[in-house]
């Protein structure tokens, strides 16, 4: 995969990455409950009525909001951009979609993200973390080592509890993401198929993957240890 200013990512092992990852039990937890919130959206409820389960299972992958912030975020304002963010990026939309979408409504996507990241204990990562269990066809989580290893974009962290990444950078992150799902969508099947601990899509699977190469591989015991 293409990394920007970066020599290009090769996955040696994906299915030993996403293997060690889902023994992680908030990583396991979290993919589980990615796929249930989807299955009920199928069902017909809307994401929006969903933000309050999100909002602490996000905690399995260590957010960083507290429950005051996720009180706040269900107050008019922020809730009203929580209401716009999922509406823009419906159930249904596609990576060829976000990558179809004109300025204006980038625009609203970005303003909404920026609206709920700049609350109070929010973070970029923070909003993405509970996007990513809503529209997990779309969108990875952006922690501060991701937005590193991806796109060059911050600098490379030396820890994931302060995290630093600008809201704006949330586009380019999709794009990003949604070009390199895309370009390599073959292979990412073949590694969710044979992934017997979750049911992932495309997207999750990249986003697994990246996490392990940008962060996880740290916390990972070394082989013979």
């Amino acid at each position: 995969l293409q990394r920007v200013r970066a020599q290009a990512w090769e996955i040696p092992d994906p299915a030993g990455d996403l293997a060690w990852r889902a023994s992680l039990p908030g990583a396991f937890g979290y993919d589980q409950a990615a796929h249930v919130l989807r299955a009920v959206q199928a069902q017909g409820t809307p994401a929006v009525e969903l933000l309050p389960v999100a909002f602490p299972t996000s905690w399995m992958v260590n957010a960083k909001a507290t429950s005051r912030t996720f009180r706040a975020w269900l107050t008019p304002g922020p809730f009203a951009a929580w209401n716009a963010l999922l509406t823009s990026l419906g159930e249904s939309t596609s990576q060829e979609d976000w990558l179809a979408l004109g300025p204006e409504p980038r625009a609203v996507v970005q303003a909404a993200v920026t609206e709920l990241a700049s609350v109070e204990g929010a973070s970029l990562v923070a909003v993405t973390k509970v996007l990513a269990l809503l529209r997990p066809q779309l969108v990875p989580l952006m922690d501060d080592a991701a937005l590193w290893f991806a796109i060059d974009a911050v600098p490379e962290p030396t820890t994931a509890d302060q995290p630093t990444a600008a809201p704006a950078l949330f586009e380019p992150m999709m794009d990003w993401f949604a070009q390199q799902s895309l370009a390599h969508e073959a292979g990412l099947v073949e590694v969710a198929a044979a992934h017997e601990l979750a049911v992932l899509d495309v997207p999750q699977t990249l986003d697994r993957l990246l996490w392990v190469a940008s962060w996880g591989h740290r916390l990972r015991p070394s082989k013979g240890s």
